[in-house]
């Protein structure tokens, strides 16, 4: 059975996109460091962008203990994306 998804992104969850977007692909620990946030936070947004499908995960050959993370190649348009999340985190 797979848990109910809230409409709402994390409030973090746009700046880590508009991130990846221009410096595609990045670890967490990448991600943490280049916008400043704690790791709980980058862990639940990276979470939450993984169920709605906005990024995929992709392995790390270097170093196996970690992946990279990068937008969904199948999204068309991300600033498209980026406006509806954030009337859905306004209203």
């Amino acid at each position: 059975m797979r848990r109910k998804q809230s409409k709402k992104l994390p409030e973090a969850a746009i700046p880590m996109l508009r991130y990846l977007q221009d410096n595609s692909p990045k670890t967490q620990r990448e991600i943490m460091e280049s916008l400043d946030l704690p790791t709980r936070t980058v862990r639940y947004s990276l979470r939450r962008l993984l169920e709605r499908d906005l990024i995929i995960r992709i392995a790390n050959l270097n170093d196996m203990r970690s992946v990279y993370y990068q937008i969904n190649p199948q999204i068309v348009d991300l600033n498209q994306v980026i406006v509806q999340e954030l009337s859905i985190i306004e209203t």
